[in-house]
């Protein structure tokens, strides 16, 4: 009988733990299987939203790429513009439209150059107006142009030169 009263206190003193209690059998302490099961819905969840997050950022990165792009090839045709000489055909008024492909995105170049007073142009003023509009875009804005606008004045000589 001693010994029995002996074993029930040592089982019940390694039940006691650091102030935990220590059950066998069906009073086992853990995560049940539905515990495990909503947290890993919950970190699902939460890794789908991230993951379109990332998607969303990579196609605005993309379509502002596309527009840096195609402002980048506006100032480079005012600047080929600006070096032209004034008595040039190809800063003739009126209004011309070109493509241009760059990284498999295509772009529509209309150059505008106005020498009347309808447009704000005069006999010795031009005005130079550069779109560029990127053909491809997942979105609205990306598809808009990017405009840059130019004065080009005729050099003309004055009554004190002649």
């Amino acid at each position: 009988m001693q010994t029995m009263t002996n074993m029930k206190r040592r089982r019940h003193a390694q039940t006691h733990i650091e102030g935990r209690s220590i059950r066998n059998g069906h009073g086992e302490q853990g995560f049940t299987l539905l515990e495990t099961t909503i947290a890993l819905l919950v970190m699902l969840v939460g890794a789908l939203a991230i993951g379109s997050l990332f998607v969303l950022a990579t196609n605005y990165n993309s379509d502002a790429g596309g527009r840096s792009i195609a402002l980048a090839v506006a100032q480079q045709q005012m600047e080929e513009l600006r070096k032209t000489p004034s008595t040039d055909a190809s800063l003739d008024a009126g209004s011309r439209t070109t493509t241009f492909t760059s990284g498999n995105r295509q772009y529509s170049i209309v150059t505008t150059i106005c020498s009347t007073s309808d447009c704000g142009g005069s006999a010795a003023l031009k005005i130079i107006t550069i779109q560029v509009s990127p053909q491809t875009g997942s979105r609205p804005w990306a598809r808009g142009p990017v405009t840059v606008i130019s004065q080009r004045a005729t050099p003309v000589l004055g009554a004190y030169l002649q």
